[in-house]
């Protein structure tokens, strides 16, 4: 039997609190599917009075998370409620989430990807519009598939992130990174070549479903290799070229490539 939008609510909250992906990936996936009911059972629950006093337990996180899902159903509600909320009594703990919350007023997808996936380009990322027209031709290769995948947000490329990309288990989301100055020549061709393959790369932890954080082996693997058939299917020609420099230079090329493999190896993207 289909479960209803409260059905579902209740779920999210539960998968909240005992942190358990699939239960989370699941409800909100319903929730999201059936827009029209699950806005009324999220008013429902932003309109208890619990949000007042101390919060126990994970009540803390399921402010943000109702918030958060009412944001990506619809806009003007989450305004609505917003304001509402603002300007009730509220634990100190709740209006901080509230504040940070409300932040996502100010958020203009820079795109959308298949029409519905929104992008989220952070101000100070450089070259937004290369960014853009990366993301959608990236989006449009050959046997991707994006079903599901509820945002990408492009944030800034730090020293302290150790990772180039990142899947949000819980929402289905990709975080990718990007410098804040444009490189040139073929530092440009490299990193444009490396956000490709961190793109697809992501895509193959949801496309595989994987539930686990971490650097999983044999996730990180199956994402590794979903990327690599899609940068084969990307770039066709590049790929037979490569292929053909590769067999005409291997002997020369072995050592250099033993010493790339293994600082790949070493800098492998994390999954969050």
């Amino acid at each position: 039997m289909k479960s209803s939008a409260e059905d579902n609510i209740n779920r999210l909250l539960r998968g909240i609190s005992t942190d358990h992906v699939e239960t989370v990936r699941d409800a909100w996936r319903a929730l999201m599917a059936d827009q029209e009911k699950s806005v009324p059972q999220v008013q429902r629950k932003l309109a208890s009075c619990a949000w007042t006093s101390n919060p126990p337990g994970p009540l803390p996180k399921y402010l943000g998370v109702l918030l958060a899902l009412l944001s990506e159903i619809d806009l003007e509600v989450f305004r609505q409620e917003i304001t509402r909320l603002g300007k009730g009594k509220l634990h100190p703990v709740h209006r901080r989430t509230l504040d940070l919350m409300a932040k996502r007023l100010e958020d203009t997808p820079s795109t959308f990807l298949t029409e519905t996936i929104p992008v989220f380009i952070a101000d100070d990322v450089a070259d937004p519009l290369r960014v853009t027209r990366n993301l959608q031709r990236w989006s449009k290769t050959k046997g991707l598939s994006l079903k599901d995948v509820t945002r990408i947000d492009v944030i800034v490329e730090r020293p302290e992130l150790d990772y180039l990309g990142s899947y949000n288990l819980f929402f289905s989301g990709i975080i990718l990174t990007a410098p804040t100055t444009r490189p040139k020549g073929l530092d440009l061709w490299l990193q444009t070549s490396e956000g490709e393959f961190t793109f697809y790369h992501e895509v193959g932890h949801h496309f595989h479903k994987h539930i686990e954080g971490g650097q999983i082996e044999e996730q990180e693997q199956e994402a590794d290799d979903c990327a690599r058939t899609m940068m084969r299917s990307s770039q066709p020609v590049l790929t037979f070229v490569g292929r053909c420099l590769g067999w005409l230079l291997r002997p020369l090329l072995n050592q250099p490539l033993k010493r790339l493999e293994s600082k790949v190896q070493q800098n492998r993207i994390k999954t969050n």
